[in-house]
């Protein structure tokens, strides 16, 4: 039997388990593992002699399950990554970034607005394309002052392009994440029988920790900030030992973008997990508690905080590898007290009151892998439960406090959180070629409790008449490491509602519900909750350190090679190969639009507020930055010609532009103003296109290119009228906010610096068709009734330079 890593561990995570002590012994750089009975092997060899046993610890399989260990993954050991530094084991070092552009359709997570007071929860009907930027470094000392050792880390979180206030996870101007000292003691408690040390260490600062299986205590690492707390810590031994102890007493630090984040003063966590590995190679055994003491912030503009609240959450988790069989199953029973805010007459949460708190979740996982295929494919299956509020009109919150939990793993669109939720999902992860992990799922979701609201939509019933059927969700993700030390990352999540979704996007008077209305309740979300959502993301994430393994030379030390007149020269590229690469660029354009208002049917004054409603200047000014990642296949015949097929997708910044304008006029008798205005926005643009060629040298390629163009966009008319001297008003908003697919062609040349790698640049012109829509309004008394065309016609050109890595194809057929 082999224990090893599943496919859906990250490469960053995978070098830190792969090397030895990182995560619990900090004078080690990476976690040890181990490995029981025979070894695997992709030939039909005899079985290797079982590996010595150095360690208790065995990773879970679980998917995102597996904590980070207490070095993050990105940081090295400045020994064991440079030999020229091989005495400075005493020194840790990270530093990393990552870029993720992230565009989101109909998405049903509200944004809050600063531009009131009291902030407010707003809905988000039209597409974003969101750039997110995080940059991370570290330094640790370890050994040379032992027993003390200390740590610190920053990290820059910043976010581009939104059309909607920046939110609190996505901006955190450069802050300390940790800053903290520690006593270790390496051998305070002994050994176990494997001849670990059983440290003892105690730490004091700001920090941040994972523990379990994520889902309550986690850094929420998708996320562009970072979950961090201020407080102690005190361990017991560590992974590695047949056993160990971690407990701690903290409060959660509070993000303030612009400013120094500081601890959120009235709210502390504390608890205790214990985990048993004595028979972890079928089952490691972790009983635990948490706590929670939360002072009432009676001046604090979020509601949660506002409440005074004691929670007391025994809990235990399970997990193990039986074979190619897998197991990870977590239960936690939550007890205690919590202030809840009750409605006086007519006004909501005007008084506040103390209820008892009973909740429970749980949540299992069970998988298999097909060990003996090539690309050991894993599937799984898991549900999860967590209890809701079944009324708010009684003395009992049966609402599953979530602490501060990692939600990725329930839902990609992060939809979903434990607590309020029964969900069910399958999933298939697999490595199809070295360095290239795949995996993808199919989830199903209820309310576990029709009366209590699902959080992360803003969507409630408190009658529970609206049924518990939340909708179903498909997500896809593929992940490449590029080298050692750049990761790629692509990913497409859709989202269906179901009936309880659903139920609130028509106007009120339209529900099929009794009552319509109810204090509390959602009332409409204007047809935004009744339309599937899409989420798709491209990221990339750089190392200044590398994958874990030593250095022998810097990044880019191959292209410097080449300026160098000693040493034979490479020899040619064969281009007959596949390439995956990155790119960057401008696009622009000048989209045309032609608004028509046109009277409707036989209202009295339609004909006078169509004349009234002038267009505006047909043409939108379009030009930013794009930048993304291609794919393709190139095959060299007839000695210099070369065919190929790239397919591309960019994420786009800065490709909208507003037209607006304000008139008088007269029609009919009456006198009207009339304000008009027209958006068009390029939110992503890809190709995918055909290449036909000439080598004018063995290492430099020219080319034509064309294919296909589709790209997501938005073209956003409004036009309001009003009659002067009168109360009638008339809005109308023709909107087009989906994708479009049209052609492109254009030429480039490709340059091959060494066999394997290449940088190239192309110009393109695309034409992805018009973007139409129409709509109309009607007063209620039957006068001033218009409406309105718009057709907006998307073309434009592009040019990007981008870098290939490239893969022979003999080669690539021999790789598995």
């Amino acid at each position: 039997m082999v224990l090893a890593l599943a496919p859906h561990v990250s490469f960053a995570e995978e070098a830190a388990q792969a090397s030895a002590g990182k995560a619990d012994a900090p004078e080690k750089n990476s976690v040890k593992t181990k490995t029981i009975g025979k070894k695997a092997t992709g030939s039909a060899a005899a079985p290797a002699a079982p590996a010595e046993k150095k360690s208790y610890y065995v990773p879970t399989r679980g998917y995102r399950l597996e904590p980070q260990p207490d070095i993050p993954p990105y940081v090295r050991n400045l020994a064991k990554t440079y030999k020229e530094f091989e005495g400075v084991d005493w020194l840790n070092v990270g530093l990393d970034s990552r870029v993720r552009f992230e565009y989101r359709k109909d998405d049903y997570r509200p944004w809050t607005s600063t531009t009131t007071n009291p902030p407010s929860s707003q809905r988000k009907y039209f597409p974003n394309s969101l750039w997110l930027s995080r940059t991370r470094a570290y330094l640790g000392v370890q050994n040379i002052l032992d027993p003390l050792r200390f740590v610190i880390e920053f990290q820059d979180s910043r976010a581009y392009n939104s059309i909607y206030g920046y939110q609190g996870q996505e901006i955190n101007q450069t802050d300390l994440i940790q800053a903290f000292a520690e006593l270790y003691f390496k051998d305070a408690l002994g050994k176990d029988d494997l001849g670990n040390d059983r440290p003892l260490s105690i730490r004091a600062g700001r920090f941040h920790l994972e523990l379990l299986d994520r889902r309550l205590i986690a850094n929420n690492e998708f996320r562009n900030t970072t979950n961090n707390f201020e407080g102690f810590r005190l361990r017991l031994g560590k992974k590695d030992n047949d056993w160990d102890i971690d407990s701690f007493l903290m409060r959660p630090v509070v993000r303030y973008p612009y400013e120094f984040d500081r601890p959120e003063w009235g709210n502390w966590i504390y608890g205790t997990v214990f985990s048993i590995r004595r028979w972890s190679e079928f089952a490691t055994i972790q009983p635990y508690f948490l706590g929670r003491k939360q002072y009432a912030d009676l001046l604090n503009t979020s509601n949660a905080l506002r409440l005074h609240r004691n929670t007391y959450a025994p809990g235990l988790r399970v997990y193990g590898v039986l074979g190619d069989f897998d197991y990870d199953a977590d239960v936690n029973k939550q007890m205690g007290e919590t202030g809840e805010f009750r409605a006086l007459g007519t006004v909501q949460n005007a008084i506040q009151t103390t209820v008892q708190h009973d909740a429970i979740a749980y949540s299992v996982e069970l998988g298999y892998t097909f060990s003996d295929h090539s690309w050991k494919p894993r599937i799984s299956a898991d549900y999860i439960y967590g209890t809701g509020n079944k009324s708010p009109f009684d003395s009992v919150n049966q609402t599953f406090d979530i602490f501060y939990g990692f939600n990725q793993p329930f839902s990609r669109n992060d939809y979903i959180a434990w607590h309020n939720i029964k969900a069910a999902k399958a999933r298939l992860e697999f490595s199809p070629f070295k360095n290239l992990q795949i995996d993808t799922a199919f989830s199903a979701y209820w309310l576990a409790s029709a009366a209590a609201a699902w959080d992360r939509a803003n969507l409630f019933a408190p009658l529970g008449n609206r049924g518990t059927f939340i909708g179903t969700e498909y997500d896809l993700r593929i992940r490449y490491k590029l080298n050692a030390f750049i990761n790629l990352t692509a990913s497409y999540a859709r989202f269906w509602p179901g009936s309880f979704t659903s139920s609130f996007a028509p106007p009120v008077a339209l529900q099929p519900f009794f009552p319509q209305s109810f204090p509390g309740q959602t009332t409409t979300t204007n047809g935004l909750n009744a339309r599937p959502t899409d989420f798709f993301y491209l990221e990339v994430s750089a190392n200044a350190f590398g994958d874990g393994n030593p250095i022998a030379k810097p990044p880019g030390a191959d292209f410097l090679a080449l300026f160098k007149p000693e040493g034979p020269p490479p020899p040619p590229p064969s281009w007959s190969d596949v390439y995956i690469g990155l790119n960057g660029g401008s696009a622009w354009s000048s989209p045309q639009s032609i608004v028509q208002p046109w009277p409707f049917g036989a209202a009295v004054a339609s004909p006078d507020i169509a004349l009234s409603a002038t267009p505006i200047d047909q043409t939108n000014h379009l030009a930013g930055f794009i930048g993304g990642f291609q794919s393709g296949a190139n095959w060299k015949f007839v000695d210099s010609i070369l065919t190929g097929v790239e397919a591309d997708l960019h994420g786009v910044s800065g490709n909208t532009d507003t037209k607006w304008k304000a008139s008088l006029s007269s029609a009919g008798g009456n006198s009207f103003a009339t304000y008009t205005q027209r958006t068009a926005t390029l939110n992503y643009l890809g190709t995918i296109r055909g290449r036909l060629g000439y080598l004018v040298t063995p290492t430099l390629a020219v080319y034509g290119t064309g294919g296909m163009a589709y790209g997501g966009v938005t073209s956003n008319a409004a036009i309001l009228t009003r009659r002067i001297g009168g109360t009638n008003q008339t809005q109308v908003n023709p909107v087009y906010q989906d994708s479009l697919i049209g052609w492109t062609a254009g030429g480039g040349a490709e340059w091959m610096f060494t066999p394997d790698w290449s940088i190239k640049v192309d110009y393109l012109r695309y034409d992805l068709g018009a973007a139409q829509a129409s709509t109309f309004a009607v007063q209620p008394n039957g006068f001033y009734a218009t409406g309105a065309t718009t057709s907006t016609r998307f073309n434009g050109n592009l040019i990007h330079a981008g870098v290939n890595r490239h893969f022979d194809l003999l080669s690539l057929a021999h790789a598995k």
